[in-house]
């Protein structure tokens, strides 16, 4: 283990999500393993807006900032040795996105960083894969706030990426506007999904055998998770590694597409901010498992910001004297 701790944060449309420990690499095997120090994560909903104006909001902004500042002051404090706050869909499609890194680095020291879909969806692989056998063959899916990444992967290895733009934010932007949502918004949803879906389908169709495995991550996932199992408090224990069946995906879409916002909340629980966009994401999975022939889901509470922390702490040791 190293004696000072690596900070990784992940900057979401969504989400903001810092985590904070000190990493393991078992060299014989190749895996990677860490002892948490402290995890976080923030929803400031970064990108709103931003698929029709082009630009961060000033709201939008103000929250994030200051979500950065406390995660900041959270790595000053515990001694960090390195740091790597990574930036997703949400700065690579904002006009104002380099104002908004100027900004962060002034307000809080951190120097972001804006990866590609294909780098996010290499990273996002490394750190789903974290803590569960490896698989010969799995799809890998990471449903976020600005864009869904699709990882074909072999043995663990990415073979095949696909960086989709179809996230939770721009969804719930466009047709959640009613509440609760119209019928013809929630069917053009449906197809406006599915017509996204369809290139990645026939990206991977030559890759998918009987026994691949359909592998999920991030928030809708999760707390699709957590709704299965009628939990009252986020339990890592009871949902990394828990399946979800298509028949329950189903059923709880068919139950939440339907309810008003205040009957929805009482329903997921678990996290009300997720309110709207619960609904585009559980579509998402829905057209997911449904267009590539999966009747179950396994969930992985490990993603991006794993994948960050793992990467630092290559580069880290590959600069050490």
């Amino acid at each position: 283990m190293n004696r000072n701790p690596l900070a990784a944060i992940d900057i979401g449309t969504n989400t903001f999500r810092l985590l904070i420990a000190e990493v393991c690499h078992d060299l014989p095997k190749n895996t990677f393993s860490f002892r948490e120090i402290h995890s976080e994560r923030i929803i400031t909903r970064l990108g709103e807006g931003i698929h029709d104006k082009g630009r961060l909001s000033e709201d939008a902004v103000n929250r994030s900032l200051a979500a950065l500042k406390g995660f900041s002051d959270t790595i000053s404090r515990l001694n960090v040795r390195r740091t790597s706050a990574v930036a997703t869909s949400a700065l690579r499609e904002a006009a104002n996105s380099a104002d908004f890194i100027k900004k962060a680095r002034q307000v809080t020291g951190l120097d972001i960083k804006i990866i590609s879909g294909e780098e996010e969806a290499r990273m996002t692989a490394s750190g789903m894969l974290m803590d569960m056998p490896v698989p010969a063959s799995a799809l890998l899916a990471d449903i976020g706030g600005g864009s869904t990444e699709l990882i074909f992967a072999g043995n663990g290895e990415p073979l095949s990426v696909c960086s989709l733009p179809l996230g939770v934010v721009y969804l719930a932007g466009r047709y959640m506007g009613e509440d609760p949502p119209a019928v013809r918004d929630l069917n053009q949803m449906g197809e406006d999904i599915s017509r996204r879906i369809t290139p990645a389908v026939e990206r991977f169709s030559g890759l998918r055998g009987p026994d691949t495995v359909f592998i999920g991550t991030a928030g809708t996932i999760t707390t699709l998770s957590a709704v299965t199992q009628n939990l009252v408090t986020f339990r890592h224990d009871r949902i990394h590694k828990s399946r979800l069946r298509l028949d329950q995906v189903k059923g709880i879409y068919s139950a939440i597409s339907v309810m008003p916002s205040m009957e929805r909340a009482r329903y997921i629980g678990l996290e009300p901010a997720r309110l709207d966009i619960i609904v585009p994401g559980t579509l998402i999975l829905l057209k997911l498992m449904e267009a590539f022939g999966f009747d179950e889901i396994t969930v992985s509470n490990y993603g991006l910001r794993e994948g960050i922390l793992i990467d630092l702490y290559k580069k880290a040791r590959g600069s050490s004297p």
